[in-house]
C-alpha cells in the first residue's frame, strides 16, 4: 500500500543543493582544520620557548593537580588553603586556556614530549578556530573566499609563531573570534537560549583573557548600525548579566576573598601591571604612544594581506547600498569583521594600560584581518572572472585567476622561509623587512626564543657546574629547557636579584650571578631590554661571541663564552 501524495514530504531543489553545500563546506572546514594541525604539530619543534610560557606551563600543571584532588575529596579542594596552594600560580590571568592545556597535557604526554604536550591544547584552539573561520566565510561568500582567509591567517608569519605557543594569547584571539561568530550566526534567532549561549561563550572569553572584555561592547555597536532589533538588545545585556558570573565560576581563584581579589585583578590590568618597555622608533616608551598598534600590525602584516584585507573592505563598503539583500548581508559581515579588526587596537590606545610586545596584545584582530583578505581575494577574482567572461574567455578565467592569487602570497612565503623558525623578526615588505624595520627603530627580537640556538653548544662545551646568564628576569626560560631535558643538568642557571624560580617546587632553584660571573652569557637582540640594563651592550662590546645567529644580516641572539672549557 503507497502513502498518499500529501503524506510524502517534499524535498524541493533549493533544500537539496542547501544541504549539498553544508554538507561540502563541513568537509573543507575538518580538512583545513585537520591540515593546520598537522602543520603546527611538525614545525613545534623548531619553535623555541618562549618568555611567558614557563609561568602557564606550571599553573597549567597545578590546575590539573587541583582536579585530581577535586575528585577525590571535594571538600578538602573547596577549602581556603587548598584553592591558595594550587591556583596561586599565575592567579594575574584568568585560568580557562590553562585548565584546557593541563587537561590535554595529562592524556597527550603519553604519546608527545612534555613540552609538545603543553602546547598541544593551544594548538588544537587553533586548528578548530580555523575550521570555523573557513566555515563562516565560506557561508557567506562562497568556498574560495573561505580557502582564502584560512590561507591568509596561516601565512601571517606572526600569528603562525604564536599558534605554536602555550601562551595566552591565540587563545584569547581564538576566545574573541567565536563570541564574535556565534552572535553573527544566532542574529536573527529571537530564542532566549542564544542569549544564554553568548552569555555562557562571552564569560568563557573572559576566563580566557581580559581582551574579550571588548566585545559585547563592539556587538552592540554594529548592531546600532545594521540590526536595531530588540531582540538583539536583550540579546546584549542578558549576555552580560551571565558572561560576568560565568567568569567568576569558572575561576576558583575566586571562591573565597572573591571582592578583594577581584579588585586586585582589576587593579593589575589597569594600574598595577608590571612596567614593562616598548621599542618604538629608537625609544623605549611605557606605553608608546597611541598609533603603536596601528603602526606595527601594518609592519608585521604581509604588504599582500594588508592590501587584500583593504580590498574586502572596499567591498563591504560598495555593497552598502546594493540592492541585493545578500550583498547587503554581506556588508554587514564585513563591517562586523572590520570592527573585529579594529578594537584590539582601540584598545591600546587609551594609555591605561602598559602596551609593549609588538603585536602580541592585539593578535585578536588577525582572525578578522585574515577573514577580510579573504574576502578581498575572492572579490577581486569575481571582478577578474567578469572581465573574461566580457572578452569570450571564460574557459582561461579559473587557471589565470588561480594562479594570480596564489602568486600574492609567494613573496611573504619565501621571507617566512627566509626567517624560520624565528618569525617574532619577521617585518614585512612595507617597513622593508627586518633591515629596515631595524633602521626604523622597531624591535629586533623578544620573548626569548632564541635561546633554544644556544642550547646544543652550552649542553656540548660547557665545563660541569657552568654558570649561564641571560637577560634578567628571562632565567624561567632556561629553567624550563632544563626541566624538559633540553639544557644539561648540571648546568646552573644565573638568577637576577631578588628573583624566584617558577620550578623551586620541582627542585630548579637556579644560581644569584650577575653577567660578570657567569662562564656562559645570552643576548638576545631585543632593544627594550638593552635600553632597560645599559650594563648588557656595554659588556657585549669588544668581545666576539661564540654563537650568533642572525637574519638577512640583523644579529637575533649571540653566546658569548668568558670562561675557557674543557
Amino acid at each position: 500500500m503507497t502513502a498518499p501524495p500529501s503524506a510524502v514530504p517534499r524535498i524541493r531543489a533549493g533544500d537539496q543543493a542547501n544541504t549539498h553545500s553544508i554538507a561540502r563546506h563541513t568537509a573543507v572546514a575538518i580538512a583545513l582544520a585537520t591540515l593546520s594541525l598537522l602543520a603546527l604539530l611538525i614545525t613545534e619543534p623548531h619553535i623555541g620557548l618562549t618568555w611567558d610560557e614557563p609561568a602557564y606551563i606550571v599553573a597549567a600543571r597545578s590546575y590539573a593537580e587541583w582536579f585530581d584532588l577535586l575528585a577525590a575529596s571535594p571538600g578538602d579542594a573547596l577549602r581556603p588553603a587548598a584553592i591558595k596552594r594550587f591556583w596561586e600560580p599565575n592567579h594575574e590571568h584568568p585560568p580557562l586556556d590553562k585548565i584546557w592545556s593541563g587537561a590535554v597535557w595529562r592524556m597527550a604526554r603519553y604519546v608527545l614530549d612534555d613540552l609538545t604536550a603543553h602546547r598541544l591544547g593551544n594548538i588544537l584552539l587553533t586548528a578548530i578556530a580555523v575550521g570555523v573561520l573557513y566555515a563562516t566565510v565560506a557561508s557567506g561568500f562562497g568556498g574560495w573566499a573561505g580557502v582564502a582567509a584560512v590561507a591568509a591567517l596561516l601565512t601571517l608569519p606572526r600569528f603562525f609563531f604564536h599558534a605554536h605557543l602555550a601562551a595566552l594569547d591565540v587563545p584569547a584571539a581564538v576566545a574573541c573570534f567565536l563570541v564574535t561568530v556565534l552572535f553573527w550566526h544566532t542574529r536573527q534567532r529571537r530564542s532566549v537560549a542564544w542569549d544564554a549561549a553568548l552569555g555562557a561563550a562571552w564569560g568563557a572569553a573572559l576566563a580566557t583573557k581580559i581582551n574579550a572584555l571588548f566585545v559585547l561592547p563592539m556587538l552592540f555597536v554594529w548592531m546600532l548600525a545594521f540590526a536595531r532589533h530588540w531582540f538583539l538588545v536583550r540579546r546584549v545585556i542578558i549576555a552580560g548579566m551571565i558572561g560576568l558570573p560565568t567568569f567568576v565560576a569558572l575561576w576558583p581563584w575566586l571562591y573565597h576573598d572573591t571582592i578583594a581579589r577581584l579588585i586586585a585583578y582589576i587593579r593589575f590590568i589597569t594600574v598595577d601591571h608590571w612596567r614593562i618597555a616598548q621599542w618604538y622608533f629608537g625609544e623605549a616608551l611605557m606605553p608608546p604612544p597611541w598609533h603603536f598598534p596601528f603602526i606595527m600590525l601594518i609592519a608585521v602584516t604581509p604588504l599582500a594581506i594588508t592590501l587584500m584585507a583593504l580590498a574586502g573592505i572596499a567591498r563591504g563598503i560598495a555593497a552598502i547600498r546594493s540592492a541585493s539583500p545578500r550583498e547587503r548581508d554581506q556588508s554587514a559581515q564585513i563591517a562586523l569583521w572590520s570592527l573585529g579588526a579594529l578594537v584590539p587596537l582601540l584598545a591600546l590606545t587609551t594609555g591605561r594600560t602598559m602596551v609593549y610586545d609588538n603585536e602580541r596584545l592585539f593578535m585578536p584582530a588577525f582572525f578578522f584581518v585574515a577573514a577580510l583578505a579573504g574576502v578581498g581575494l575572492d572579490g577581486v577574482g569575481r571582478l577578474l572572472r567578469r572581465k573574461f567572461e566580457q572578452q569570450g574567455s571564460t574557459r582561461r578565467a579559473a587557471p589565470v585567476i588561480a594562479l594570480a592569487g596564489s602568486s600574492l602570497f609567494l613573496p611573504h612565503l619565501i621571507v617566512t622561509a627566509q626567517m624560520y623558525p624565528h618569525l617574532l623578526s619577521y617585518y614585512s615588505e612595507t617597513v622593508g623587512g627586518l633591515r629596515g624595520a631595524t633602521r626604523l627603530g622597531l624591535e629586533t627580537t623578544y620573548w626569548c626564543e632564541t635561546y633554544a640556538v644556544a642550547l646544543p653548544y652550552i649542553n656540548a662545551h660547557a665545563a660541569p657546574g657552568a654558570v649561564v646568564w641571560a637577560e634578567d628576569w628571562s632565567h624561567d626560560v632556561l629553567l624550563t629547557y632544563q626541566f624538559f631535558g633540553r639544557l644539561r643538568p648540571d648546568v646552573r642557571v644565573a638568577l637576577a636579584p631578588g628573583a624566584g624560580s617558577l620550578f623551586s617546587r620541582y627542585g630548579l632553584e637556579g644560581t644569584p650571578a650577575d653577567i660578570a660571573d657567569a662562564d656562559y652569557v645570552i643576548v638576545m637582540y631585543r632593544q627594550t631590554g638593552f635600553a632597560a640594563h645599559p650594563k648588557i651592550e656595554r659588556w657585549i662590546a669588544g668581545r666576539q661571541p661564540a654563537l650568533r645567529l642572525e637574519r638577512s644580516g640583523v644579529p637575533l641572539m649571540e653566546l658569548y663564552e668568558q670562561k675557557p672549557s674543557h
